[in-house]
């Protein structure tokens, strides 16, 4: 099969900025030219760039595409084997793996925008800045293109066929190319899938929506090992204990709904009794409104400006939706900070400054980084709304929901708000494969819900097989039963429907005792404060340190220093910041609402400064 595009190979140490020690054997890597504009293929060009490695037994069955997802993520190491060298039985031995890395991303000649283009009155500033530098190549940076790229690399490495695997964002790019070069396409494996009619506002709104409820399964999982962890033996205790240390950070409370209460959240004199359920009806009945007006509260004293803890706690539960490994670390912070670990706080002028960070973007827009908005803006079928976008964004600074008003922002479109698609979104069509894909989906996915895995088996055919648990993303993750099903359906392109069991749910992470602290020691690592609990933080019934009173640890045994010595008397612990005074919290809220004053003051000066009459001439000076 001849082809007109050819692949330049090239170092890849040089290509991928990397020392050779961590390129992986046999990686080879390349660029293909293509089209800016498939539509006109004569005229510009760029280069899109890919990795490949080889079959190790030197003959193939078959060479597989793959994309992990974004839109935005790194492509270029997919198919980049674990440490240890181990993957699904065959993969590496009998099929090429080739990696197409998406335009506009590093390695895909990414461009830096111009933010000259961006003025004062700018709708959309990474729309201007990059639509200003480069409109073509900016328009051009969509789904449909990034399957036609896929297509463009299988042209120059002359296959008449490929299988491919796509996760999450790489489903779409998958189900695009099946649509469009069904002559082309293998066995298609799509894993964790988006919904083809959601693109993309509603796919947005529909997972952070998702993410409450996973949530709440992870305080149901801590929850489930009170026994061990000690921080409530209900969901809703959990929360609690949860939202103790979310209520203190930086931007105000999260104000997340509760989960449901059950009969051990209730008085012992309710439980058993003929009223426990209309209790619960009514505890469970009133808690969102409940919360919003906690939330209320909450804003109307500015606690979003006196609020100086730096956790993280927040950002890590909803990170931690995506997979159900990393809910032991999670659990194992909460349990720190519970148990009087010390909470990192910043004073109140970088409070300011956090504050500003999270609502404004960078002053530097590069492709690479902006991606995800970029595909959404450039396809999305939804029109932005200001307004909706505004609404949103007063409900959550007034004490909303954060997940329900990061949700309703999403539809709204916040960042599309003045950028126009300009491109439409291929609707999936399997009429014409050969082979029909593998589905598999988790089923409580709060990333992708599973109502696009239904929609992808609905469009394109194929078989649909369900996977235990909520984590986003399930062939090579460890789950041996998925792998297995994927490695038999390249080699076969035989699947039941069916239902396949998750991971198994994580243990805690062990606690440390003295040999693990001795171990720790030797291998040059930083010990636990000398007297710290099994869980590195500070009992609250101990003096700092963890060592109370008497010179024991809070296990009642002498308290020992990293090797085994007696610990040092420990130091006084810091004082924490002490929370501001009414009268400083008025000063500060004035400050606030005249920072706010003066620049709007000098927007609407900035604005109408074209229409302002002229200025009287200087007298002279005497």
């Amino acid at each position: 099969m001849a082809s007109a595009t050819q692949v330049e190979w090239q170092d890849c140490t040089e290509m991928l900025g990397i020392e050779a020690e961590y390129v992986p054997a046999g990686l080879e890597c390349g660029t293909v030219e293509v089209p800016v504009d498939y539509n006109a293929p004569d005229a510009a060009k760029t280069t899109v760039a890919l990795t490949r490695i080889k079959a190790s037994s030197g003959q193939p069955r078959s060479t597989v595409f793959g994309n992990p997802g974004g839109p935005g993520n790194y492509a270029l190491n997919f198919w980049s084997p674990a440490l240890d060298g181990s993957g699904p039985e065959g993969l590496y031995e009998n099929h090429d793996l080739v990696a197409v890395q998406p335009r506009g991303l590093y390695g895909s000649n990414p461009m830096v925008c111009n933010v000259d283009f961006v003025g004062p009155n700018s709708a959309n500033a990474l729309r201007d800045a990059c639509y200003g530098t480069d409109p073509e190549y900016m328009a051009s940076m969509t789904t449909e293109n990034a399957a036609r790229d896929m297509n463009a690399v299988r042209e120059a490495l002359e296959l008449a066929e490929i299988d491919y695997v796509g996760v999450s964002y790489g489903t779409a790019i998958g189900t695009d190319f099946a649509t469009l070069f069904p002559e082309h396409t293998g066995r298609m494996v799509l894993d964790s899938n988006t919904h083809p009619d959601w693109r993309w506002s509603k796919q947005a709104e529909q997972g952070a929506l998702a993410q409450e409820k996973r949530v709440n399964d992870i305080f149901a999982w801590i929850a489930e090992r009170d026994d061990y962890y000690g921080l409530g033996d209900t969901p809703l205790k959990v929360f609690h204990s949860w939202k103790w240390v979310t209520d203190q950070e930086v931007g105000g409370p999260a104000n997340l709904t509760p989960p449901p209460a059950e009969a051990r959240d209730l008085p012992v004199e309710l439980r058993g009794t003929p009223v426990e359920n209309a209790a619960l009806d009514v505890i469970n009945g009133t808690a969102p409104a409940r919360a919003r007006v906690e939330g209320f509260a909450r804003a109307a004293a500015l606690q979003g400006l006196t609020n100086n803890a730096t956790t993280g706690l927040y950002d890590a539960t909803v990170g931690a939706t995506y997979s159900e490994q990393a809910w032991p670390m999670l659990a194992h912070i909460l349990k720190y900070y519970n148990d009087g670990g010390t909470i990192a706080r910043v004073d109140y002028e970088t409070v300011g400054l956090m504050l500003a960070a999270q609502e404004n973007r960078s002053p530097v827009y590069r492709t690479d980084i902006e991606m995800n908005s970029i595909i959404t803006c450039n396809e999305t079928a939804d029109p932005s709304s200001q307004l909706g976008v505004m609404s949103a964004k007063v409900d959550k600074f007034t004490g909303g929901n954060r997940l329900a008003t990061r949700a309703a922002v999403e539809a709204a479109g916040d960042d599309c708000v003045g950028w126009e698609p300009v491109a439409r979104t291929i609707s999936p069509n399997g009429d014409a494969l050969d082979e029909k894909p593998l589905v598999l989906h988790s089923e409580d996915d709060a990333i992708t819900p599973i109502a696009g895995a239904h929609r992808v088996v609905e469009a394109l055919g194929g078989t649909l097989v369900t996977v235990g648990g909520g984590d986003h993303g399930n062939f090579r993750t460890g789950n041996a039963a998925v792998d297995k099903l994927v490695m038999d359906f390249l080699r076969t392109g035989d699947a039941t429907p069916g239902h396949v069991e998750g991971k198994p749910s994580p243990e805690p992470l062990p606690r440390w005792g003295e040999a693990e602290r001795i171990a720790a020691a030797q291998q040059g690592m930083s010990a636990p404060v000398a007297g710290a609990d099994d869980w590195y933080g500070t009992h609250r019934d101990t003096g700092a340190g963890g060592v109370n009173a008497s010179g024991l640890g809070s296990a009642g045994v002498p308290a020992t220093g990293s090797l085994g010595a007696p610990a040092p008397a420990p130091a006084a612990a810091p004082a924490p910041a002490p929370l501001p005074t009414p009268e400083q919290l008025h000063q500060q809220a004035e400050k606030a609402l005249q920072d706010f004053a003066g620049q709007v003051d000098a927007a609407a000066k900035s604005l109408f400064a074209p229409f302002a009459p002229p200025a009287p001439p200087a007298q002279p000076q005497v």
